[in-house]
């Protein structure tokens, strides 16, 4: 088999309490991951014992050595300075620059985050383009973003946002002052059907999004916003719903210079020790004029 940047492999001895074991039960449970991939992987070649392909009901026995290559990234490493957060054996956690994509849009050539990490090691394997790949922030948004190094906190991270047990907090300069000190925003969205990279109210999603306003100023707010799920575009197109855009948007708002959106803090438990992580990311210069608000604004 073939090497490729980015490609991981592993050998896992098969010990006698695991003997007469289906070989994807077995892998599915060693690895952290599910039997779906463990299948793929198999159907696929990259589990062997001996160096032979083998059925994903096999049975195992003692002492055997199970062979697995993971697939490459897919994606040309392209050197890239980020700013690392955190960073284990586990995962990585940046602060996203404005401008640049989480992963391939279509094309692989272009720098993303996958492609500027991929140059620092390996990912955890994922869908062609996207290794490591947990979730997401659009391009023009900056803030705190995780990615996995390994297969088991991948399906450790991935769960927890499907569980919605992630904290996230962002940071957003919106147009107008806003009357109210907090409030909820809850409306379900959909894809525009006119222009379906847009999002709009009234789809089938459900969605909700809570703020707190930290600051006004010369016809703008600073909000601290929470998004209780986890919809494409949520904070964007519920913050326009009120009457408030974020400054800056050029696709739900009057655009500008940059989106005044930031994924401020993230957290989460660790895969691997099962502590809480939180991490803050110092939002980008644009915030700046805040800094005020934000230096005397306590944790909640």
């Amino acid at each position: 088999m073939g090497t490729t940047e980015g490609l991981r492999s592993d050998r896992i001895l098969v010990g006698p309490e695991q003997a007469g074991h289906r070989i994807d039960r077995f892998l599915a449970e060693q690895l952290g991951v599910s039997r779906a991939l463990v299948q793929r992987l198999v159907d696929g070649g990259q589990v062997r014992l001996g160096g032979q392909r083998v059925q994903p009901s096999r049975r195992l026995k003692a002492g055997e050595v199970i062979e697995i290559a993971w697939p490459g990234p897919g994606i040309q490493p392209r050197p890239l300075d980020l700013a690392v957060l955190w960073e284990d054996d586990d995962l990585v956690v940046i602060n996203k620059p404005r401008g640049l994509p989480v992963h391939p849009a279509g094309v692989k050539e272009g720098p993303t985050v996958v492609a500027a990490l991929l140059a620092r090691g390996p990912l955890a394997p994922g869908p062609e383009g996207r290794p490591g790949v947990v979730h997401r922030l659009d391009a023009e948004t900056t803030g705190a973003l995780v990615l996995a190094k390994t297969e088991q906190a991948l399906h450790s991270l991935a769960q927890q946002f499907k569980d919605r047990k992630v904290h996230k907090e962002y940071l957003a300069v919106v147009e107008g002052e806003v009357e109210v000190d907090e409030g909820a925003i809850e409306g379900h969205l959909g894809r525009d059907r006119t222009h379906p990279w847009r999002m709009q109210l009234g789809g089938t999603k459900a969605a909700y999004t809570e703020f707190w306003v930290l600051g006004r100023r010369g016809g703008k707010s600073l909000l601290r916003v929470q998004p209780r799920t986890g919809r494409t575009h949520q904070i964007r197109v519920h913050l326009r719903a009120i009457g408030h855009p974020v400054v800056g948007d050029r696709k739900y708002g009057q655009g500008g210079d940059a989106l005044l959106l930031h994924a401020w803090v993230l957290g989460f438990t660790h895969p691997r020790s099962s502590q809480w992580l939180e991490v803050r990311a110092p939002p980008p210069p644009e915030f700046a004029a805040w800094s005020g608000e934000l230096s005397s604004t306590p944790r909640p």
